[in-house]
């Protein structure tokens, strides 16, 4: 009976300890006098059961009108939820000072194995993250864009060839998320390796580059959704064997980079090639940067224009396939704006109205970003319109719940409608200081790739738009909530539309 007793004992004393370590911090805001949900226990308040956004969403509209800043907790750590997109500001941009490092920088678990990951400025901090990105954005930069604008006409030329071929078969119903996925892998196989990755030469042919891309997203994804569920136990990611990238990845990422420069050796012609990867060689041979450094880089801007262009360029074509009057007056912009050789030109790309409405009410409907969490890297406080000063302590995370501010009727009436014509005659640069626009986020931390993704998302629409009228069939999934189980919120499953050529 003793036994019993000492054995029942014990068990209860370490599940008193595990409760404790478990709900700790939970008074964290109470003690603040700032409002908030009720966190249960392991979970703090994610339900597990939607994606994170409407998670942040549900309490962002439950107190957005009585408060500017709640607290909530992601399993056991405090966060800061911030309501009022003026504060939202103050933490990406006017103070950016004090809120320096993303949350993702906890993401990676360990930076000796996951080699190529650490190097993207994305999971850095500091000084560190500071040179990254300046190494990255550098080639990346509008003038850069532009002289290398002839392999996006490259690629395009492929995309119409393959979709004339797909139609000419007899069948029109094109499943569009691989097709896009295939068009944006084609792009950056070119700019980022100068190498030809064949992935649009078939929509049904197994293609080993277009598979790896995938599977690297997907464990991105998985990386990322490790670090939550281990919040309460960290150390257990040692034995988990969770990476952002996959061996495999780092390793195919690292023999593309040694072919490419191979090549480079050999062909001449290509020596001084407008692209990602001769910015890259240059800048090896200024900073003396290692091979893994130059993989990094190239796997960086990989991951950011691969998976986020093509989502927003086949959810643009989703929303115009349900909204046809739309899809026309686009077309009728498209086909005025075409020159002799049946492209758009990179400046005029730039200059077309509804295109810049249509992609814009897209990242607002969907956002790549659907919240941006930030690490306190000096304390600070953030002033309430009442006056009062809310501390935040070195540490302490601050999110701002992007989607919520995009779908928030206060700021764009009828949220849930694709409605293109309320960014008519506004200024984007005007919403983004309002905060309520942030689908790249702001600040020193917006994101490095938009401009390059933008440029695949605008060319993929024209091409299509320009030679097929996008229709509705019985496979087409109905505008209905969006779920997803990646990063963006989106429409899950296969995108089929009747392609009807012009």
């Amino acid at each position: 009976m003793v036994p019993l007793l000492v054995t029942l004992a014990l068990l209860a004393a370490v599940a008193f300890l595990i409760h404790k370590y478990l709900t700790w911090h939970y008074d964290t805001f109470k003690k603040l006098g700032i409002a908030g949900p009720e966190p249960k226990i392991w979970r703090g308040n994610l339900s597990g059961k939607q994606h994170i956004a409407y998670d942040y969403d549900d309490i962002y509209n439950k107190y957005k009108q009585k408060h500017q800043i709640v607290g909530m907790f992601v399993s056991r750590d405090p966060q800061f939820l911030i309501l009022d997109p003026k504060l939202a500001h103050e933490v990406l941009v006017t103070n950016f000072k004090s809120f320096r490092d993303n949350l993702g920088s906890k993401f990676l678990y360990d930076r000796e194995v996951d080699t190529v990951a650490a190097l993207n400025p994305f999971f850095n901090v500091g000084e560190e993250w500071k040179t990254k990105r300046s190494d990255v954005m550098s080639g990346l930069t509008q003038h850069k864009l532009t002289s290398a604008y002839p392999i996006w006409k490259t690629c395009t030329q492929k995309l119409g060839k393959l979709l004339k071929a797909e139609t000419v078969k007899g069948s029109s119903i094109i499943e569009t998320k691989n097709l896009l996925l295939r068009y944006t892998s084609n792009i950056l196989g070119e700019f980022l390796w100068g190498i030809e990755t064949k992935t649009l030469e078939s929509l049904d042919e197994p293609n080993p580059y277009l598979e790896v891309a995938q599977r690297n997203m997907f464990q991105v994804f998985q990386g990322f959704m490790s670090y939550f569920k281990c919040i309460p136990f960290p150390w257990y990611r040692r034995f988990t064997n969770y990476r952002i990238f996959t061996a495999e990845s780092d390793q195919l990422f690292s023999q593309f980079t040694k072919d490419a420069y191979a090549l480079r050796e050999r062909d001449a012609s290509k020596k001084n090639q407008a692209d990602f990867l001769n910015y890259v060689r240059q800048l090896q041979e200024k900073k003396n940067l290692t091979h893994n450094e130059v993989v990094g880089y190239l796997a960086t801007v990989f991951v950011d224009g691969f998976d986020t262009a093509a989502t927003v360029a086949f959810h643009t074509l989703f929303y115009l396939t349900h909204h046809p009057e739309y899809q026309e007056k686009l077309r009728k912009e498209i086909l005025s704006n075409l020159e002799a050789d049946g492209h758009i030109n990179y400046q005029a790309l730039s200059l077309l109205p509804y295109l810049d409405q249509c992609v814009h009410e897209t990242l607002r409907m969907i956002s790549p970003l659907t919240f941006t969490s930030r690490i306190c890297t000096e304390p600070t406080e953030l002033v309430l319109d009442d006056g009062r000063r809310i501390p935040i302590e070195k540490g302490q995370v601050a999110t701002v719940p992007v989607f919520s501010y995009l779908h928030d009727p206060e700021y764009f009436e009828e949220p849930m409608e694709f409605k293109p014509e309320r960014f008519e005659n506004v200024d984007i640069s005007e919403l983004t200081k309002r905060g309520i626009f942030l689908p790249f986020g702001d600040g020193p931390r917006i994101c490095l790739g938009r401009h390059l993704g933008v440029l695949q998302v605008k060319t993929a629409i024209v091409e299509v738009l320009k030679n097929y009228r996008l229709k509705v069939c019985d496979k087409t999934p109905p505008i209905a909530k969006l779920e997803s189980q990646t990063l963006i919120v989106g429409v899950d499953g296969d995108l089929l539309f009747e392609y009807e050529r012009l």
